[in-house]
């Protein structure tokens, strides 16, 4: 036996962040329905050009819609971090709210071991930079 159980469960790496958006939920759709061009809102978020993205607070990940309801919401799926076998779910969820958007961001990774109390918080705080980014935009 090499020492590694193959029937390891992963460890679950969870967030929720929610932001206010003043542009109607069809605008902040048009901004995040494309994760190749975070980098070019997301402060911080790197292409790395081999098809993977570099989040503030997460290992380079590969991103790929899952399910896109337009001006509703979408889900991505995340792969391809190393180290940590990262992988799951980034989901954005819009609501319509008086003259403007409610964002939710729900991250729900899994994760080869558990994280700091400290890099959970260096996730959640990469999440919330985005939803400053978000609310700055004017689209």
């Amino acid at each position: 036996m090499n020492g590694r159980n193959s029937t390891e469960r992963p460890f679950p790496v969870r967030s929720v962040d929610h932001g206010f958006v003043r542009t109607g939920p069809g605008g902040v759709f048009e901004v995040l329905r494309d994760p190749v061009a975070y980098p070019a809102w997301w402060p911080a978020a790197r292409a790395l050009g081999d098809g993977r993205i570099a989040l503030p607070g997460l290992p380079p990940v590969r991103l790929e819609p899952h399910r896109v309801r337009p001006g509703i919401g979408l889900l991505l799926r995340i792969s391809g971090g190393r180290g940590d076998a990262l992988g799951g779910h980034l989901e954005w969820h819009l609501e319509a709210y008086e003259e403007g958007t409610t964002v939710t961001c729900i991250a729900d990774l899994r994760a080869r071991r558990p994280w700091p109390p400290r890099r959970v918080l260096r996730m959640r705080a990469g999440f919330r930079s985005a939803m400053v980014a978000l609310r700055e935009m004017r689209t």
